[in-house]
């Protein structure tokens, strides 16, 4: 594995070239705050030093905070070597390269102990496994009383506009309610310790970053489907986004 950058890329991410190129550089790569991030880990019983992971873990905007807040090693892990290139150089800057651990991997098969985590972190990655497929994954890893906490794109309301439900079959077919995805929790025999929908203004945040990056892209026709799909997810968020968002999960293995 490599120490410092440039670090490597899953031979799946060639996909998502473009969209990648136009993310590098964002503190956060999804809806998001440091807000949103200590309220979630305020939810959470952790031993004095927990063993803690950031799956699919991008920039490490929640890596970073994570290991400053507990002062304990967070392995960040992610498939996007670009993300990780970032996430270092943020680790360096702000002195915690000694706690922060860029790793490349596959958060689907990241190559852990079993039981060998007291908390897995993930923001906005299991919409990329599906919430039941990641919580099978990511369960075994985890000791006995270890906590996951994750957002997930979730839906709030039970008829959403046409739209909306269009867009969102194409992006993510078995996303769920809230009732939905508590239930998916606990029949996969996790407690729910806690959730709360991330506020709009984490959204708003992230979608003013994508923008501020557009124009930089403008005459790049290697992204030009991009930039419109980011368009167009945007104007969606705008006129139907009180009828989804992301739910942040805690979760604890008994």
């Amino acid at each position: 594995m490599n120490l410092y950058p440039p670090f490597p890329s899953m031979p799946f991410m060639a996909a998502w070239a473009p969209l990648l190129r136009l993310f590098k550089g964002l503190s956060r790569k999804g809806p998001g705050s440091e807000t949103s991030t200590l309220r979630a880990l305020s939810l959470c019983p952790l031993p004095a030093q927990p063993r803690v992971a950031d799956f699919g873990c991008g920039s490490g905007a929640s890596a970073l905070l994570l290991a400053q807040t507990l002062q304990v090693p967070v392995l960040a892990l992610d498939a996007d070597g670009m993300a990780l290139d970032d996430l270092w150089e943020s680790a360096r800057d702000r002195g915690l390269l000694h706690l922060v651990k860029p790793c490349p991997g596959d958060m689907a098969n990241p190559g852990l102990a079993p039981e060998s985590l007291d908390l897995i972190w993930s923001e906005g990655a299991v919409t990329h496994l599906g919430l039941v497929e990641g919580l099978r994954c990511w369960q075994a890893l985890l000791c006995s009383g270890g906590v996951m906490a994750l957002t997930d794109a979730t839906w709030f309301d039970t008829d959403p506009p046409e739209e909306a439900r269009r867009a969102w079959a194409e992006w993510y077919p078995t996303m769920g309610t809230e009732a939905r995805n508590l239930q998916v929790a606990r029949d996969a025999g996790l407690k729910v310790l806690g959730h709360f929908r991330l506020p709009s203004r984490d959204w708003w945040d992230y979608y003013d970053g994508v923008a501020a990056r557009l124009p930089l892209f403008a005459t790049d026709e290697s992204v030009a489907s991009v930039i419109e799909g980011q368009k167009a997810e945007m104007d969606l968020y705008r006129r139907t986004g009180s009828s989804y968002g992301y739910v942040f999960y805690v979760l604890q293995k008994p």
